[in-house]
């Protein structure tokens, strides 16, 4: 499950991507955001991380065509700092029925709470853990829905990132060496369980492995003001190569956010972040803190506190602070330690 909702500071958007109204005629609706940063990093020691300042810019727009009252489907185009336009999400639905809906093309994977994109975002950055997240999937997802509980299965090219980047798994792979995903999410009145399994069977560059993936999140509202959640990440990649090692990382995380009683919409976030890489391979390439090379052993804390608001009176203009602080150990070396500050403008529309 990935909260894609509208949350800057107040406002909460869903989505149902098999829903279209029975009486529905063919329509587009373009939506999208754009998202610009500054950020300025200071680590308090050592040389592992170098002091950073700068602006960063990213944006998405987004293309969503209801072609009848089954069949739909959905572009993004995501706009990097450097100009580049690359296709973030393309894929078709089909609602088969009321209770099963398929999915094709080239999508943001159901794994991981945190949102996708920075409209979803309780903070300005999206913190260490989503780095266990995989890479944008390329395949099929089957998704059934009865009453409180929706479970969806995605066969896909990868989960891990071997050997295609960080945004989606390429097309050619060994025969049968899939990733195969379940995805079930239990909603109750006040809280929202979900259980991630995910088996990779082909994992690393030039190397042949096994990769598995175990996730578990939960988000709660005890309150209109108040919302919590937490989330545990396990993952084990088998390596079969010669002199290779295996792998087990481990991510958990806790984050609250409460909306303040003021004139101007406004909330605030508090998060804590630990992360433990063993072996990081090409798939964990950076950390909260440095950059991790292949054959490392990393163990990271993140602590982060962020105010959202809404200076225009509106959920669509989101002007957000942020403070950071992160320590963390390569090897077994020094422990080393970053303050980070961000201060961001979101756009959507």
């Amino acid at each position: 499950m990935r909260i894609r909702t509208l949350v800057p500071a107040l406002a909460c958007l869903a989505a149902a991507p098999f829903a279209a109204a029975a009486d529905s005629v063919p329509a587009v609706k373009i939506d999208g955001f754009v998202d610009s940063i500054w950020s300025n990093t200071n680590p308090e020691k050592g040389d592992t991380v170098g002091a950073t300042s700068g602006f960063d810019f990213s944006g998405k727009l987004g293309l969503s065509a209801t072609i009848s009252d089954k069949v739909a489907a959905q572009v993004d185009l995501n706009i990097a700092n450097d100009g580049n336009v690359t296709s973030r999400q393309a894929y078709g639905t089909w609602a088969i029925n009321d209770e099963l809906g398929l999915k094709t093309g080239k999508f943001i994977s159901n794994y991981g709470w945190t949102s996708a994109y920075a409209p979803g975002l309780y903070r300005v950055n999206s913190g260490p853990i989503t780095a266990f997240y995989g890479v944008d999937q390329v395949g099929a997802d089957v998704k059934y829905t009865k009453g409180a509980i929706s479970a969806a299965v995605t066969v896909a090219n990868g989960f891990f990132a071997e050997g295609s980047g960080d945004t989606a798994q390429a097309t050619g792979q060994d025969a049968g060496a899939y990733a195969l995903g379940l995805d079930v999410v239990y909603t109750h009145d006040m809280a929202v369980v979900n259980l991630e399994l995910v088996s990779d069977q082909d994992v690393g560059t030039g190397t042949d492995a096994d990769g598995y993936h175990f996730g578990l999140n939960v988000q709660a509202n005890p309150s209109k003001e108040l919302t919590v959640a937490a989330e545990l990440i396990m993952q084990s990649v088998n390596q079969k190569g010669v002199g290779a090692e295996d792998a087990q990382n481990t991510g958990f995380m806790v984050l609250a956010n409460y909306k303040l009683a003021t004139a101007m919409p406004m909330s605030v976030t508090g998060q804590i972040t630990f992360v433990d890489i063993e072996e990081a391979s090409s798939y964990v390439t950076s950390l909260a803190g440095g950059t991790v090379a292949t054959g490392d052993d990393v163990t990271g804390t993140e602590f982060a506190v962020a105010l959202l608001t809404n200076p225009a009176g509106t959920d669509k203009l989101g002007a957000n602070l942020e403070v950071s602080y992160t320590q963390f150990e390569q090897n077994g070396g020094d422990t080393e330690y970053k303050l980070g500050l961000a201060a961001e403008l979101l756009y959507v529309f």
